[in-house]
């Protein structure tokens, strides 16, 4: 439709700009998309934030634990005190942790609390080089690594996100050597939700490590059920 009257689209526009910068939330002065507005993924089980963070006062009583993936080195405050994370490392902020500011590119993994039943593998085979850098009664964090055509030994997964760092082609060698065109691929700076399973994995790159960083729940600990 057409607006004839100036002050009338005026008045519109300036009612917008109110809603949306009030709305809108920044971090060290930088505008920020909500948490809504930013999600990379979501389940039953994790709510999965790009760049942006939940609403830790709001969204309380929805979200446990919360952990901090660096995709750059970022600074983030927290009790007004400042850090520093380089890319990949991680931090993990409990339930009811007071809010704090980040700068810098980041995903947001953040627990819910009234989930399903963890799933775990029918047969539990521990995966050989990974270093864990955070563990506790609900959940394990590690970094999962593989160098250009080295190969994982049979193992076993449970449920968990995935955050991939960097752009690699896997294969389960057993079955398909040489991997597939398109298959497996692991995208730089994506996440995912990953089902149980038990596999061999082989990296089929050249010139390129595997580098994931894995949130992986514990099956046989549930506390909210």
């Amino acid at each position: 439709f057409k607006i004839k009257n100036i002050s009338v689209l005026l008045a519109i526009f300036g009612f917008l700009s109110t809603v949306f910068f009030t709305s809108a939330k920044t971090i060290d002065g930088k505008l920020i998309a909500s948490s809504t507005d930013s999600i990379a993924l979501e389940n039953d089980y994790v709510r999965v934030l790009r760049n942006a963070t939940i609403d830790s006062a709001s969204d309380a009583n929805i979200f446990d634990e919360r952990i901090i993936i660096a995709l750059t080195t970022l600074k983030y405050k927290s009790k007004n005190i400042a850090h520093k994370l380089n890319r990949g490392e991680v931090v993990v902020f409990k339930a009811g942790e007071t809010p704090f500011q980040i700068n810098g590119d980041f995903f947001e993994v953040a627990l819910k609390k009234d989930h399903p039943p963890i799933k775990g593998p029918d047969q539990w085979i521990e995966p050989l080089k990974n270093t864990t850098v955070y563990e506790d009664e609900q959940f394990r964090i590690f970094e999962e690594r593989l160098t250009p055509g080295d190969t994982r030994a049979l193992h076993s997964h449970a449920q968990r996100v995935v955050i991939r760092l960097n752009q690699t082609q896997l294969t389960d060698p057993r079955f398909k050597p040489n991997g597939m065109p398109g298959e497996g691929i692991q995208v730089k700076n994506t996440v995912k939700f990953a089902e149980p399973m038990v596999h061999v994995v082989k990296n089929l790159s050249k010139e390129v490590s595997l580098f994931n960083i894995i949130i992986e729940f514990k099956p046989l600990v549930n506390k909210h059920h």
